[in-house]
């Protein structure tokens, strides 16, 4: 191994750096679709807390199935959230990673209940279903690639 010159950047850093691209929203959005899994991040007890749920993409929303707790609390108190999508190539060091912010609210209408239950949202737990749902409103969408 050879030891880098201190004055030369770091060329895993430089090389990140110059490939980065922003996204526009259409392409943000199609990349979210494209996934099951997702990251949603909020408040509970009194700090950040970021948990994995499977989702679709509904009506401008982010959508998914819970059960009474933290993730349902945080719906119910209306809360702003973030929710993260992203995909990578470990290999040739390409991905991309789209953030999306809005308001957190249960569900409660039963006619869009209805229509949930068709969008293909199955619990990976399979030993409790999940039957509540929740709705993150996609107030903002950024994205970024790596080439």
């Amino acid at each position: 191994m050879t030891k880098q010159n201190k004055s030369e950047p770091d060329p895993v850093a430089m090389d990140l750096l110059n490939r980065t691209g922003i996204l526009d929203r259409s392409t943000c959005i199609e990349l979210v679709k494209s996934t099951p899994i997702g990251r949603i991040g909020f408040w509970a007890d009194e700090a950040p807390l970021v948990l994995p749920v499977n989702f679709a993409w509904f009506d401008g929303s982010i959508v998914f199935r819970t059960l009474v707790g933290q993730k349902l609390a945080a719906a119910a108190q209306g809360q702003t959230v973030c929710f993260e999508v992203d995909d990578w190539n470990a290999d040739d060091r390409t991905g991309w990673s789209v953030v999306i912010r809005g308001t957190s609210s249960e569900v409660d209408d039963w006619a869009e209940l209805e229509e949930l239950e068709h969008v293909g949202v199955v619990p990976w737990a399979k030993e409790t279903w999940r039957p509540l749902w929740v709705r993150i409103a996609a107030d903002e969408i950024t994205g970024r690639s790596l080439l």
